[in-house]
């Protein structure tokens, strides 16, 4: 299965642009666009989207409320039966404009009626620090881990070798654990990692790898969430674990002692493990809740009933 990626605007761009940094990413050979809404005309892009072959699932990457494009991106890949993922950037409240939160929420009350599931980029996150504009790079490459490890976690037949795989997701498995039946799911995302050699290992391969230590990696990961003021508990979650093959032949992973932290804030969880030639392990989470359920979008939500 091709994946479409499609990059709407600078700040969309940005994130997708740090994605295809991944040569596992680049490997599997992705359909990749890019859009400025300032330039691209609605037909164009339409007539390209409808002539797209062997994609059941797009990942739209789009600043909310960017552009007046990213509605109408949606409705058309809907209209072919192409499952969405939106990686929407949600501007702080610190930082930007009451009428751009507005208008963030305007666009996501559009986009609710096509999107799957929303990734959801909270700028908040970084609004605290001095000059947190240069923090964008690092904050993308972040967001674009995250994905990556989607992407690894759920790759088809041939998109990885035999010794980089051993239990992933398929991708619809994914798409039902990150939305609901009567409304998309709003996603928050987090990561956490570390080497599991030292620097000289990569130099000398025959250095033993150090005990995993995944409830101290757990801890760090959950407090590292992609949405400000993100709730412990959430109603599905997805989390993507990946080890150096050493730790599946040992039989290190213990992935009871994953399943019981993850169980205690999330109602309904699965766990995906598989190996990776480097040499960290990580692991990412993927948190789903409803939109009444985050308190930062229903804050956005008031702003724009007040200005009503």
């Amino acid at each position: 299965m091709t994946h479409l990626f499609i990059g709407i605007g600078d700040a969309g761009e940005a994130i997708l642009d740090a994605l295809l940094d991944y040569k596992a990413v680049r490997r599997a050979k992705p359909i990749v666009l890019k859009t400025k809404p300032e330039s691209d005309k609605e037909d164009k892009i339409e007539g390209t989207l409808k002539n797209i072959k062997d994609v059941d699932v797009a990942f739209l990457f789009s600043g909310l409320g960017d552009s007046d494009l990213t509605p109408r991106i949606a409705e058309i890949l809907t209209g072919v039966n192409i499952k969405i993922f939106l990686v929407g950037i949600v501007p702080a409240n610190r930082r930007e404009k009451r009428e751009k939160l507005i208008t963030a929420y305007h666009s996501l009350d559009q986009l609710k009626e096509h999107v799957n599931t929303f990734l959801i980029v909270d700028n908040e996150r970084i609004a605290h620090l001095p000059n947190f504009e240069d923090y964008y790079p690092s904050y993308n490459r972040y967001i674009a881990s995250c994905i990556a490890d989607i992407l690894a976690g759920t790759s088809a037949p041939g998109a990885i070798s035999d010794s980089e795989r051993h239990l992933s997701m398929q991708m619809n498995e994914v798409v039902k654990m990150l939305s609901f039946e009567d409304e998309p799911g709003y996603v928050a995302l987090s990561r956490a990692s570390e080497l599991t050699k030292g620097l000289g290992g990569y130099i000398l391969p025959f250095l033993r790898h150090k005990p995993l230590d995944l409830r101290t990696l757990l801890r760090v990961s959950l407090e590292k969430f992609s949405v400000s003021d993100a709730p412990s508990g959430c109603e599905k979650s997805v989390s993507f674990l990946q080890v150096p093959e050493y730790y599946i032949r040992s039989r290190s992973v213990d992935r009871e002692q994953v399943e019981e932290v993850i169980r205690a804030h999330s109602k309904e969880s699965h766990l995906a493990v598989y190996t990776t030639k480097r040499n960290i392990a990580a692991i990412t989470n993927l948190f789903t809740f409803k939109f009444d359920q985050l308190e930062r979008l229903r804050e956005i939500r008031r702003l724009a009933h007040e200005g009503v």
